[in-house]
């Protein structure tokens, strides 16, 4: 084998992926455009980015891109042929009102629903998560609370096209 043959398989064995190249350039429009807000650490392979006094975050490992809020998260990735939409996602999440709903039994959350309010009014619901065990018997008590949006579309909107293409 010759040295160009080694330095190929080498460099292609060492090519960052795309969900890792598209995490990087979300974090640095993020570094941009909200500054010491953003939190950014590395674990074992993973990268997580979350901003503070937020619960949004977003994180890479393996081939995936993760995009959560809270405990909500929903993965996305090229393998999935999904990787655009968890972009989008994190985006929408940053750009639009958020709606969390929280079912309460006594003092223990049993279920809480994660949902997108647009500008249109329209919403989408991006998760849900609950316990299989949790006091039943107890009154439900539901808390819905919105939060604003932590930018505008405006200020990110090019930055953004460019990332997904």
């Amino acid at each position: 084998m010759g040295f160009n043959q080694t330095k190929e398989i080498v460099s292609r064995n060492i090519k960052m992926k795309l969900n890792e190249s598209k995490f990087n350039e979300i974090q640095n429009l993020l570094k941009l455009k909200l500054g010491d807000r953003i939190m950014c650490s590395e674990d074992h392979g993973t990268k997580y980015l979350q901003i503070k006094d937020t619960e949004f975050w977003i994180s890479t490992e393996f081939n995936e891109l993760v995009v959560g809020i809270g405990l909500n998260h929903t993965h996305f990735s090229e393998e999935y042929g999904n990787l655009d939409d968890g972009i989008i996602q994190a985006f929408d999440l940053l750009t639009n009102k958020v709606k969390t709903t929280k079912f309460i039994k006594g003092k223990t959350i049993f279920k809480t629903i994660i949902e997108i309010e647009y500008s249109n009014s329209k919403t989408l619901n991006i998760g849900q998560t609950g316990l299989l065990i949790f006091p039943f018997w107890k009154k439900t008590k539901i808390e819905t609370t919105i939060t604003n949006p932590i930018m505008t579309k405006k200020e990110i909107e090019n930055e953004v096209n460019n990332i997904i293409n």
